[in-house]
């Protein structure tokens, strides 16, 4: 019977893992095919703690101190029988002790060591080895999957390992005795088998192998993370109707490692986060069915779990339902639970109840939706207004700062979504009031409803920014609450919202917090500093605020260039790649918006910081964007200037680009600084730069269909005259061939995509 419930377990699983790595849905699992599935969980005893110090260039294992519990002692030949054993110490020191310590038993029992032959003896005077010595490494690495690359890879080759050792004392006794291991077993009263028997049996590994390698992938940043977790999920569900049942059958943790796999949003697909959602969201209601057995029933985490899955939806406007509906069935078996009165039978409920994190998340699900709806209802205002413009009908007052004010549509903006966060929030408060375990006000809550407001802010909701420093006000008011105190996410809210306002003091008020983050402090009750500051503004912080000034009707880009210069005086917070290419970006708009000053300047000035961007990139911290390059190119090539320091800027781009950085250029880049010179340059000094950088052009395999229609055509805003355009024909790409036509060569286009190769054709003076 136990064979059977263990393989139908694990056809549903695997069904489920293919649900995912296939991309598609099935329904969940049929009662009929579970039935057999329910069976009392084993509680596995662990053996008692031990320690030891270990070294590793030793054959001998030396234990320091020896372990009790409940004032018994332990084995000292075994110390890594306690739990705590090399718990603080890298996974690859843990992993050398272990092959270090097979080949010292190795070498006592007289075999050679290699990974196919682990060493099996049934004299247990030698022979002490058994299967937790595989798990301290699992473990080890499970702990450090987050920040050691590989480490999934190396967990489960020790769980092979573990598991081919195993095998290997399996079919050693199986040879030795005649008998199938766990058959005739039982009924054997010889001491020497029975001995045997106990070190095979010591061997085997149980489900936390295999919960440490889900462990891992969950862990692990990886795109083949779930794949990976889904296969020794649907492994485990498998090996159980071969292997002892007891020892393998799947507890709640192995399902809540791979929910928290599923959960953690890798990847950028929306589609594939919905049916991972979805996926977890079957998982849980079979593990609440009464066919599953009551080893694997879930609790608050694996609820978290799903509900994390599914906030990972940003553009689904069904989740804050879904998520609502699983809230809700966490509360109604919490009331189950206290009405039972801890029944047997419904044990399990007691560990199902909504806790701070699920109330943050359903806050977090509404103003998912609520952002949906408030871009599209901004995507209908903005189209509704132009049309009404174009047609001379536009009746919408213009407020004091210019913006136009519209009426708003509770059901459309988003409002009424945020409002039902907002409410979630206060129930959260009513229920710590109350004393309800698990559930208090934190600044988690807060700044979720702060993040929510920022992302309903528009210029069509000067409303929003003042809604949200009301909050924040609120938070930083109450002193006493340590918990509910705002942090630097908290201000840059704000600061983002009043960013996306767009009004005309916008980006005034945005200095205003930075400079109060920056500046201010204030007594708070119960620290022992007289003075605590309020956060320090981060990188991100100054980033918002040089968006501000860049979304201005007039962008003040010389303020964007001091707010970088604030951030590299500063002792606390450095300036960032972004932080570098907002600068950038800001004196490249300005360049094209303020074309009565000296043109070409703010070029320049957008080139200055991307040579020191390139310089600290040597550092390592920083960097520069491909995208940068080519933006000053472009600019350059837009900008009314047709002074010589365009060229040279441009030039100076191109070359650092190709040269310098670790990029490569491509043929759009090849455009732009043509266009720059043949504006800039006139006479032989144009006809030689043009001729050096077809060569060069022509040598990279850039050589593009728009490349040559703009060298035939002429400089921007001009044309060549009929005659010109023969001769810079013949000067760049040479003389038609009359029985063939012209062609160019394969190579001068071979790294262009096949369309936008040129012809004949595009020698032509119009197209």
């Amino acid at each position: 019977m136990a064979s059977s419930s263990c393989s139908r377990l694990g056809t549903i699983v695997r069904r489920s893992s293919c649900s995912i790595i296939g991309r598609r849905k099935h329904s969940p699992p049929s009662s009929s095919l579970l039935i057999q599935c329910r069976r009392q969980s084993a509680i596995l005893n662990r053996r008692p703690p031990h320690h030891h110090h270990y070294d590793s260039a030793s054959t001998q294992i030396r234990s320091i101190l020896l372990f009790g519990d409940n004032g018994q002692q332990f084995d000292k030949r075994r110390p890594w029988h306690n739990p705590n054993f090399m718990k603080d110490d890298p996974p690859d020191q843990v992993e050398a002790w272990l092959i270090s310590l097979l080949k010292s038993v190795s070498n006592d029992i007289h075999t050679e060591y290699s990974p196919n032959n682990p060493p099996v003896s049934f004299d247990g005077n030698k022979f002490m080895l058994d299967s937790r010595i595989y798990l301290r490494v699992l473990e080890a690495y499970a702990r450090a999957a987050k920040h050691y690359s590989g480490a999934p890879q190396k967990a489960e080759y020790w769980v092979n390992h573990s598991i081919r050792h195993y095998e290997n004392a399996r079919s050693l006794f199986e040879s030795k005795y005649r008998i199938k291991f766990g058959s005739e077993l039982m009924q054997s009263n010889q001491t020497q088998q029975s001995a045997a028997a106990a070190i095979v049996h010591g061997l085997q590994p149980d489900v936390e192998f295999y919960n440490s390698v889900i462990e891992c992938w969950a862990n692990s940043k990886e795109q083949i993370s779930i794949p990976r977790s889904a296969t020794w999920l649907s492994k485990l569900e498998a090996d159980c109707s071969t292997n002892n049942p007891l020892l393998l059958q799947p507890n709640a943790r192995s399902y809540d490692l791979y929910l928290n796999s599923v959960s953690r949003g890798i990847g950028k697909n929306s589609k594939v986060h919905l049916e991972r959602a979805e996926e977890a969201e079957r998982i849980l209601q079979y593990r609440l069915s009464s066919d599953a057995p009551t080893s694997i029933r879930p609790t608050t985490e694996s609820y978290n779990y799903v509900l994390r899955a599914y906030t990972r939806c940003r553009k689904e406007r069904s989740i804050a339902g879904k998520v609502m509906t699983l809230v809700r069935e966490m509360e109604q078996i919490q009331k189950e639970a206290v009405m039972n009165g801890g029944h047997d039978v419904d044990n399990w409920k007691i560990n199902v109840v909504p806790n701070t994190k699920t109330y943050t998340m359903a806050m977090d699900a509404w103003i998912i939706k609520a952002g949906i709806k408030s871009a599209a209802w901004r995507s209908e205002k903005i189209a509704r207004n132009n049309k009404l413009k174009q047609k001379g009908l536009m009746q919408q007052s213009e407020s004091d700062d210019g913006s136009s004010s519209t009426s708003k549509d509770d059901d459309d903006d988003g409002t009424k979504e945020l409002e039902f966060a907002k409410s979630i929030l206060q129930y959260i408060t009513a229920l710590e009031a109350v004393g309800q375990a698990d559930v208090r006000a934190s600044v988690v809550g807060y700044n979720t409803l702060l993040t929510g407001y920022a992302r309903l802010a528009n210029e069509l909701r000067p409303d929003i920014p003042l809604i949200a420093e009301q909050l924040l006000n609120e938070m930083i008011d109450a002193s006493e609450d340590r918990n509910t105190y705002p942090d630097v996410t908290s201000f840059n809210a704000v600061i983002k919202a009043w960013g996306k306002a767009k009004k005309l003091n916008s980006a005034a008020r945005c200095e205003y917090w930075l400079h109060k983050m920056i500046n201010e402090n204030r007594p708070r009750e119960g620290y022992t500093q007289q003075t605590t500051p309020i956060a320090q503004p981060d990188a991100s912080t100054y980033n918002l605020v040089m968006d501000a000034w860049m979304n201005m009707d007039n962008p003040d880009a010389a303020r964007v260039q001091d707010l970088l210069l604030e951030m590299k005086a500063s002792d606390t917070v450095s300036p960032n790649s972004e932080s570098y290419s907002k600068v950038i970006r800001a004196w490249l708009k300005d360049e094209l918006l303020n074309q009565l000053g000296v043109q070409g300047s703010s070029v320049e000035r957008a080139w200055a910081n991307l040579d020191e961007l390139m310089s600290l990139e040597a550092q390592g911290d920083v960097g520069p964007a491909p995208e940068l390059f080519t933006s000053i190119l472009k600019t350059a090539a837009r900008s009314e200037g047709r002074g010589e320091n365009l060229l040279a800027v441009a030039q100076e781009s191109f070359w650092a680009k190709r040269n310098r950085s670790r990029f490569n250029v491509d043929q759009i880049d090849f455009v732009f600084l043509l266009e720059i010179g043949m504006k800039v340059l006139v006479g032989e000094e144009r006809d030689k730069f043009m001729v050096d950088l077809i060569r060069q052009c022509s040598k990279d395999g850039f050589v593009s269909k728009r490349f040559v229609r703009e060298a035939v055509r002429g400089p921007v805003h001009e044309e060549w005259p009929e005659e010109e355009r023969v001769r810079i024909v013949q000067l760049l790409f040479g003389e038609e061939d009359e029985a063939v036509g012209f062609s160019f060569p394969s190579s001068w286009s071979r790294n262009v995509h096949k369309h936008d190769q040129p012809s004949a054709k595009d020698l032509m003076h119009v197209y």
